[in-house]
Parts: C-alpha cells; sequence; structure tokens
C-alpha cells in the first residue's frame, strides 16, 4: 500500500481539541506499524515538512509559560515516520500533472489553494492514496488519485 501523508492528520494528532485527533493518532499508529511490516510506505512533498513544523512553532508559542515561541516544539509525529520525499525530476512532471489533470477537471470548480494540489501531485506521481482530513481535498477523490480519511485505511 502507497500513501501520500496530508499535514492535516499529523496537524490533528498533535492537537487533542481538533475533531479528527483520534482518527489520525490511531491511523498513524497503524501507518507505523505496516510500514515497520513492509506492507506500506508513506510519501510526502516537501510542504508536509513545512505545514508540520509552522503548526509545531504556533503549538508551541501557545503555550503556557511559552517566551516568544521559544518554548519546546509540540511533539511531532514525524521523526517516528519512515516518510519519503517526493520531488519532481524536472518541470516537465509538473507540466504532465497539470495537463491530467486539466483534462480530467471539466465540470469542476478549480482548485482554492497550490497546496491542495501538490498533495494531488504527490500521489499521482508516487502511484498512491492520499490521506486527508481536509473536506476540500476530500472532494478531488479519483480526479487523479484516490483521496480518502485515515480511519478508512486498511492495512493488510
Amino acid at each position: 500500500m502507497r500513501l501520500v501523508l496530508d499535514s492535516s492528520v499529523l496537524i490533528a494528532s498533535m492537537k487533542p481539541a481538533e475533531p479528527g485527533h483520534a482518527d489520525a493518532r490511531a491511523f498513524l499508529g497503524r501507518a507505523r506499524e505496516a510500514t515497520a511490516a513492509g506492507a506500506a510506505s508513506l510519501f510526502a512533498p516537501p510542504e508536509l515538512w513545512l505545514e508540520v513544523h509552522v503548526a509545531e512553532q504556533r503549538l508551541a508559542a501557545a503555550r503556557p509559560g511559552a517566551q516568544g515561541g521559544r518554548a519546546a516544539a509540540s511533539a511531532s509525529p514525524l521523526p517516528t515516520l519512515a516518510v519519503a520525499l517526493v520531488a519532481p525530476a524536472d518541470e516537465g512532471a509538473i507540466t504532465e500533472f497539470l495537463a491530467l489533470l486539466t483534462r480530467r477537471m471539466r465540470g469542476r470548480r478549480p482548485f482554492a489553494n497550490a497546496t491542495d494540489l501538490v498533495y494531488l501531485w504527490a500521489a499521482s506521481s508516487a502511484g498512491a492514496t492520499v490521506v486527508t482530513l481536509d473536506e476540500g481535498l476530500l472532494k478531488y477523490h479519483g480526479v487523479v488519485c484516490d483521496v480518502t480519511r485515515p480511519q478508512h485505511v486498511r492495512f493488510v
């Protein structure tokens, strides 16, 4: 099984008050076990590390006793996950993806942001399914790849 992790899952796992917190934590535990057993591979674009870093910094700064955001960052699940970076080989890889997306987007609303496109591109490139809690991204299931919620992933 090949999966692209969307930042919404990792960020929800760090925020107990987040609606998808329990599902995110449960999924990440199962994903660790599946990757260790060789039953799954995890991928992500560079944006994942950047988005999780920003969330960690915000959580640290919001903690009681934080002085200017210098408190230790919240525990990120990234260091305990084997996530492979997906990066384009060249500009042509992105151009081909955009052409495919344009052909398949007929009748759909355009994307609200480029970050969603990056995760779809990464999954398309890696032959993977995007795992997300982002409602907007879930609407693009089947356009260029599968998109699912963490609680729906069944590791074999």
